[in-house]
């Protein structure tokens, strides 16, 4: 889970050492956007925001002590603070009944298994993104999808070098069926691969910590099968 802090601390980088807080707990926000309006001062000043991985927290009620400097994601080794920005996104678990059980619809792209998704167009919904991703990654049809449960939001962060930020990415996913038979591969976007998968082969499979969490306890009723 991601944790947003603002702060009017103006220092280049981040103490080695970390923070420890003197008195009251550092307040911690779960959205960006709760930070950035917590962070502006009475005389209109803007605070910099800190993205903090909270696996590496002792977080109690959204405050906490201490702030190592392994915690904070948004200032890279040399010290510079990446703004953090807010991205959507939305994709898929496509699943099917199989002969051994049920079966996930996986992508390869740049060294590691992943689900087909993909960042929102402006003007479309969630719903309409999460469709069209999936099908040009895997290359179908967009009618030959259907979509069966709504899975909720996974969170994740990265630096994004072209765009200047660090992107705190929230996904929807859905569950999804198709009638399709044959897959292409999206090569534009460094999809190598498209494969069925064993639901519990896939959970293993897949490069991320997020999309792991997000297939745990998933079965085919879950998934509208």
């Amino acid at each position: 889970m991601l944790w947003f802090l603002p702060t009017f601390d103006r220092s280049h980088g981040f103490p080695d050492a970390g923070w420890r807080s003197d008195g009251e707990p550092y307040r911690l926000y779960a959205t960006l956007a709760e930070a950035e309006a917590a962070g502006v001062a009475p005389d209109g000043r803007l605070a910099r925001i800190l993205v903090l991985d909270g696996d590496a927290l002792d977080v109690r009620q959204r405050g906490v002590s201490g702030i190592p400097k392994a915690a904070v994601l948004n200032v890279d080794p040399d010290g510079d603070h990446w703004r953090p920005a807010a991205v959507g996104a939305a994709g898929g678990v496509v699943a099917r009944s199989g002969e051994g059980g049920t079966e996930l619809l996986l992508i390869f792209r740049r060294g590691a298994w992943d689900l087909p998704k993909g960042k929102l167009d402006e003007g479309e919904t969630v719903r309409e993104a999460a469709l069209r991703e999936v099908a040009e990654e895997v290359g179908i049809d967009e009618d030959t999808l259907a979509i069966t449960a709504d899975l909720g939001d996974s969170v994740h962060g990265y630096l994004w070098p072209k765009a200047g930020v660090y992107a705190g990415k929230t996904t929807r996913w859905y569950a999804m069926t198709t009638t399709a038979e044959a897959f292409e591969p999206e090569e534009r976007e460094g999809i190598e691969a498209v494969d069925w998968t064993p639901i519990d082969e896939a959970r293993q499979r897949v490069g991320f910590d997020t999309l792991r969490d997000l297939l745990t306890g998933l079965d085919a009723g879950a998934l509208g099968l």
